[in-house]
C-alpha cells in the first residue's frame, strides 16, 4: 500500500511540474507587431505643461491629467492637432477644488473625478468645459470613507462603481448606485499570511478600468496579475484571472510591510481599456529599475475582454501613460523637456 502511494505522490508531483513549466510568461505572444509608422499628435514645446499622469480619448478628444502644473487637465483634439483648452484649478473659487483625487474616468459625457478632501464625486460636463462656460453645472456625490472602507480610485460601471484602494474584506469595493457600500466577496489571488484585513490594499496596490458598460478589469501594481469581472442580474462575477507567474514581494520595514520593489517584477505598469480590448504597458525590469528610468516601456500587450491575448506591439520607443480607442493607441513620450504625444494604429 504504502509503494502505491509513494508512486501517486510521484505521479502528482511530476504532473503539477509540468503544468508549471507549460505556463507561458504574460508577455508571451503568438501575434507580435513592430510598429515603424505612427504620427504625432501634439508637443507642449511651445508652453510647457506638467507631468502627464493619466490620459483618456473621448470622441476624438485627447483629455490629460497633470501634476505640479497650473491646470488639473487639457483637452486636445486629435484630428486637428491643437490644444482645445486647459482646466481645473485648485483653490475654493468658484470652479475651483480642493484636490482632484487619484485618475479620472468618463461617464454621461462627464468628467468624473473625486475630491478627497470633502469625500465627493465630481461630475462636470465636457461640453461646458470645452466651452469655457463661467458657470458650470458640477453635480456632486458624497460618498463612504471610513475605517473599514477607504477607497483611493472610483470607476463607474453601468449603475454601480469600483473602487480600489484598502478594504478590510476583498481585493475591491463595490458602492450601488446612491453610493452605499454593497458586498464584494473577491479576495486577492494570491496569499500572504503576514498581510491581512484594511492593509492589503495599502501594500498589494491595484488600478480598476472599465469597457463603458458592464465589465471592468483591476490589475495588481508590481506584478502580472490581472482580473476580469462582469455585472450580471445575478450580481458580480469574476470571469478571468491571468495565469501568474510574478506576485509582488515583501519586506519588513519599521515593523511594518511594504513592497520590496528590488525584488518585484515592473509588470503590468499603465492600463488602458475600450469597449474591444485591455493594453497594459509591460516591464520585465524589477520596479526599483522601472522607476528609475520614469516606468516607460515599448511593449504593449493586448488582451480582449475574455482574457485573450490579441496581441503585442512593439513600439519603436518608449511611452508613459497611454489610452486607446478602437483605433489607435495614444502614448507619451518625454525628450528633455518637451512632451509629445503620439499615435499608433491598432
Amino acid at each position: 500500500m504504502k509503494k502505491h502511494k509513494n508512486v501517486l505522490l510521484l505521479f502528482l508531483i511530476v504532473l503539477c511540474s509540468s503544468c508549471y513549466e507549460k505556463q507561458v510568461e504574460i508577455d508571451s505572444f503568438d501575434d507580435v507587431e513592430e510598429i515603424i509608422t505612427y504620427d504625432s499628435i501634439y508637443t507642449d514645446k511651445a508652453e510647457p505643461f506638467g507631468t502627464i499622469t493619466d490620459m483618456k480619448i473621448f470622441n476624438n478628444i485627447l483629455i490629460l491629467e497633470h501634476m505640479n502644473d497650473d491646470f488639473q487637465y487639457s483637452f486636445i483634439d486629435v484630428i486637428k492637432k491643437q490644444i482645445l483648452c486647459r482646466w481645473g484649478k485648485i483653490g475654493e473659487g468658484p470652479n475651483e477644488f480642493i484636490d482632484f483625487g487619484s485618475g479620472f474616468f468618463i461617464q454621461d459625457s462627464c468628467l468624473m473625478f473625486s475630491t478627497f478632501a470633502k469625500k465627493e464625486i465630481n461630475y462636470v460636463p465636457l461640453k461646458d468645459i470645452l466651452n469655457n462656460e463661467s458657470s458650470i453645472n458640477i453635480r456632486k456625490e458624497k460618498f463612504p470613507y471610513n475605517v473599514d472602507f477607504r477607497p483611493r480610485k472610483i470607476c463607474p460601471v453601468g449603475d454601480l462603481k469600483m473602487t480600489v484602494g484598502s478594504f478590510e474584506h476583498g481585493l475591491f469595493g463595490v458602492l450601488d448606485s446612491e453610493n452605499k457600500i454593497m458586498e464584494a466577496n473577491f479576495d486577492f489571488p494570491f496569499l500572504y499570511d503576514e498581510v491581512q484585513g484594511i492593509y492589503k490594499g495599502s501594500v498589494f496596490q491595484s488600478l480598476v478600468s472599465s469597457n463603458g458598460k458592464n465589465k471592468f478589469v483591476i490589475s495588481i501594481l508590481s506584478s502580472d496579475i490581472f482580473q476580469i469581472f462582469e455585472i450580471l442580474d445575478s450580481g458580480i462575477h469574476k470571469t478571468y484571472t491571468s495565469p501568474f507567474r510574478h506576485i509582488p514581494q515583501i519586506w519588513e520595514k519599521g515593523g511594518r510591510y511594504t513592497i520590496d520593489y528590488e525584488k518585484s517584477i515592473a509588470g503590468l505598469m499603465k492600463m488602458a481599456t475600450s469597449e474591444k480590448n485591455i493594453c497594459f504597458t509591460y516591464s520585465t525590469q524589477s520596479y526599483a529599475d522601472a522607476s528609475r528610468i520614469g516606468k516607460v516601456s515599448k511593449e504593449i500587450l493586448s488582451f480582449d475582454w475574455t482574457g485573450k491575448k490579441v496581441k503585442k506591439y512593439i513600439l519603436p520607443f518608449a511611452v508613459s501613460s497611454i489610452c486607446l480607442d478602437n483605433n489607435y493607441i495614444y502614448g507619451i513620450r518625454c525628450l528633455g523637456d518637451e512632451t509629445i504625444i503620439y499615435r499608433f494604429k491598432l
